[in-house]
Protein backbone atom coordinates (compact mmCIF):
# COMPACT_ATOMS: atom_id res chain seq x y z
CA UNK A 1 0.00 0.00 0.00
CA UNK A 2 1.41 3.66 -0.80
CA UNK A 3 2.40 6.26 1.79
CA UNK A 4 -0.55 8.85 2.23
CA UNK A 5 0.45 11.94 3.46
CA UNK A 6 0.67 15.80 3.21
CA UNK A 7 1.84 16.94 -0.14
CA UNK A 8 5.05 18.97 -0.20
CA UNK A 9 5.76 22.40 -1.68
CA UNK A 10 8.25 20.67 -4.04
CA UNK A 11 5.72 18.31 -5.17
CA UNK A 12 2.87 20.54 -6.69
CA UNK A 13 4.20 20.47 -10.13
CA UNK A 14 3.74 16.43 -10.18
CA UNK A 15 0.61 16.71 -8.29
CA UNK A 16 -0.60 19.02 -10.75
CA UNK A 17 0.38 17.03 -13.74
CA UNK A 18 -1.03 13.90 -11.79
CA UNK A 19 -4.67 16.03 -11.38
CA UNK A 20 -4.67 16.93 -14.88
CA UNK A 21 -3.90 13.21 -16.22
CA UNK A 22 -6.92 12.04 -13.76
CA UNK A 23 -9.26 14.84 -15.52
CA UNK A 24 -8.02 13.84 -19.12
CA UNK A 25 -8.60 10.34 -18.71
CA UNK A 26 -11.91 10.21 -16.62
CA UNK A 27 -13.39 12.97 -19.30
CA UNK A 28 -12.52 10.33 -22.24
CA UNK A 29 -13.99 7.17 -20.18
CA UNK A 30 -17.04 8.64 -18.57
CA UNK A 31 -17.61 12.32 -18.72
CA UNK A 32 -16.95 13.36 -22.71
CA UNK A 33 -20.90 12.82 -23.86
CA UNK A 34 -21.83 14.22 -20.87
CA UNK A 35 -19.25 17.31 -19.39
CA UNK A 36 -18.79 19.64 -22.05
CA UNK A 37 -15.02 20.21 -22.96
CA UNK A 38 -14.85 23.25 -22.14
CA UNK A 39 -15.98 22.92 -18.83
CA UNK A 40 -13.02 20.10 -18.87
CA UNK A 41 -10.26 22.82 -20.06
CA UNK A 42 -11.78 25.19 -17.08
CA UNK A 43 -11.16 22.03 -14.38
CA UNK A 44 -7.58 21.29 -15.77
CA UNK A 45 -6.84 25.54 -15.52
CA UNK A 46 -7.65 25.11 -12.14
CA UNK A 47 -4.66 22.17 -10.80
CA UNK A 48 -2.22 24.43 -12.03
CA UNK A 49 1.26 23.96 -9.73
CA UNK A 50 0.35 27.61 -8.82
CA UNK A 51 -2.79 27.14 -7.31
CA UNK A 52 -1.57 23.79 -5.53
CA UNK A 53 1.20 26.10 -3.82
CA UNK A 54 -1.13 28.57 -2.89
CA UNK A 55 -3.34 25.99 -1.30
CA UNK A 56 -0.37 24.59 0.15
CA UNK A 57 0.18 28.60 2.06
CA UNK A 58 -3.84 28.64 3.30
CA UNK A 59 -3.90 26.71 6.80
CA UNK A 60 -7.84 26.11 5.74
CA UNK A 61 -7.10 24.12 2.95
CA UNK A 62 -5.63 20.51 3.30
CA UNK A 63 -3.90 18.47 0.29
CA UNK A 64 -3.04 15.07 0.40
CA UNK A 65 -0.69 12.80 -1.54
CA UNK A 66 -0.49 9.16 -2.57
CA UNK A 67 2.98 7.95 -3.09
CA UNK A 68 4.35 4.49 -3.81
CA UNK A 69 8.20 4.37 -4.91
CA UNK A 70 8.86 7.65 -5.06
CA UNK A 71 6.24 8.38 -7.34
CA UNK A 72 2.92 10.18 -6.73
CA UNK A 73 -0.34 7.83 -7.62
CA UNK A 74 -3.27 10.01 -6.01
CA UNK A 75 -3.82 13.47 -4.60
CA UNK A 76 -6.74 14.89 -2.88
CA UNK A 77 -7.33 18.32 -1.46
CA UNK A 78 -10.29 20.45 -0.50
CA UNK A 79 -11.00 23.30 2.52
CA UNK A 80 -12.41 23.48 5.66
CA UNK A 81 -15.01 26.27 5.90
CA UNK A 82 -13.81 28.61 9.16
CA UNK A 83 -15.13 27.34 12.03
CA UNK A 84 -18.11 26.24 10.71
CA UNK A 85 -17.50 22.52 11.18
CA UNK A 86 -17.85 22.26 7.72
CA UNK A 87 -15.63 20.97 4.74
CA UNK A 88 -15.55 20.23 0.98
CA UNK A 89 -14.03 18.01 -0.81
CA UNK A 90 -12.65 19.77 -3.72
CA UNK A 91 -10.78 16.70 -5.70
CA UNK A 92 -9.17 13.62 -5.32
CA UNK A 93 -7.67 11.23 -8.37
CA UNK A 94 -5.55 8.36 -8.54
CA UNK A 95 -2.89 7.82 -11.64
CA UNK A 96 -5.32 5.13 -13.52
CA UNK A 97 -3.24 2.34 -13.63
CA UNK A 98 -3.54 2.54 -9.72
CA UNK A 99 -6.79 2.64 -9.91
CA UNK A 100 -8.71 0.03 -7.88
CA UNK A 101 -6.65 -0.50 -5.25
CA UNK A 102 -7.53 0.95 -2.72
CA UNK A 103 -5.80 4.13 -3.06
CA UNK A 104 -8.80 6.40 -3.06
CA UNK A 105 -10.49 4.81 -0.11
CA UNK A 106 -6.95 5.78 1.40
CA UNK A 107 -6.74 9.30 0.39
CA UNK A 108 -10.44 9.65 1.78
CA UNK A 109 -9.89 7.96 5.37
CA UNK A 110 -6.93 10.28 5.64
CA UNK A 111 -9.40 13.28 4.64
CA UNK A 112 -12.03 12.13 7.25
CA UNK A 113 -9.62 11.96 9.92
CA UNK A 114 -8.12 15.53 9.43
CA UNK A 115 -11.27 17.08 9.37
CA UNK A 116 -12.43 15.29 12.30
CA UNK A 117 -9.30 16.10 14.09
CA UNK A 118 -10.09 20.02 12.94
CA UNK A 119 -13.41 19.71 14.77
CA UNK A 120 -15.76 19.23 11.25
CA UNK A 121 -19.00 17.77 12.11
CA UNK A 122 -19.54 17.36 8.02
CA UNK A 123 -17.46 16.91 4.61
CA UNK A 124 -19.56 17.88 1.47
CA UNK A 125 -18.50 17.10 -1.98
CA UNK A 126 -19.72 17.83 -5.38
CA UNK A 127 -19.41 15.01 -8.38
CA UNK A 128 -21.13 13.88 -11.74
CA UNK A 129 -23.32 10.71 -11.24
CA UNK A 130 -22.14 9.15 -14.57
CA UNK A 131 -18.60 8.80 -12.26
CA UNK A 132 -19.79 5.68 -10.97
CA UNK A 133 -16.59 4.57 -9.39
CA UNK A 134 -16.28 7.44 -7.62
CA UNK A 135 -19.60 7.80 -6.59
CA UNK A 136 -19.08 3.74 -5.17
CA UNK A 137 -16.00 5.07 -3.56
CA UNK A 138 -18.10 7.76 -1.73
CA UNK A 139 -20.55 5.20 -0.64
CA UNK A 140 -17.95 2.85 0.57
CA UNK A 141 -16.20 5.77 3.00
CA UNK A 142 -19.63 6.67 4.28
CA UNK A 143 -20.81 9.54 2.50
CA UNK A 144 -24.56 9.82 0.90
CA UNK A 145 -26.47 11.59 -1.54
CA UNK A 146 -28.07 14.56 0.10
CA UNK A 147 -29.02 16.53 -3.06
CA UNK A 148 -29.41 16.08 -7.09
CA UNK A 149 -28.41 19.21 -8.79
CA UNK A 150 -30.07 19.56 -12.19
CA UNK A 151 -28.04 21.64 -14.69
CA UNK A 152 -25.80 22.93 -11.76
CA UNK A 153 -22.37 23.53 -13.64
CA UNK A 154 -22.18 24.03 -17.27
CA UNK A 155 -25.32 22.84 -17.45
CA UNK A 156 -25.14 19.62 -16.40
CA UNK A 157 -26.43 17.40 -13.25
CA UNK A 158 -24.15 17.01 -10.32
CA UNK A 159 -24.54 15.12 -7.05
CA UNK A 160 -23.64 16.36 -3.67
CA UNK A 161 -22.85 14.00 -1.24
CA UNK A 162 -22.22 14.32 2.47
CA UNK A 163 -20.39 12.35 5.23
CA UNK A 164 -21.25 13.35 9.18
CA UNK A 165 -18.21 12.50 11.16
CA UNK A 166 -19.02 11.72 14.99
CA UNK A 167 -16.72 13.76 17.22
Amino acid sequence: MPTIRKMKPAEVQDASSLSRKVMKDSWERFEKDIYPREALEFDLSQHSPENYANSLKNQSHFNFVAEENDKLIGVTNGVVLGASGLARLGWIGVHPEYQRNGIGKALMHEVINQCRAQGCHKITLYTLPCLIPAVNLYLKVGFIPEAYLRKEWWGVDFLKMSAWLEP
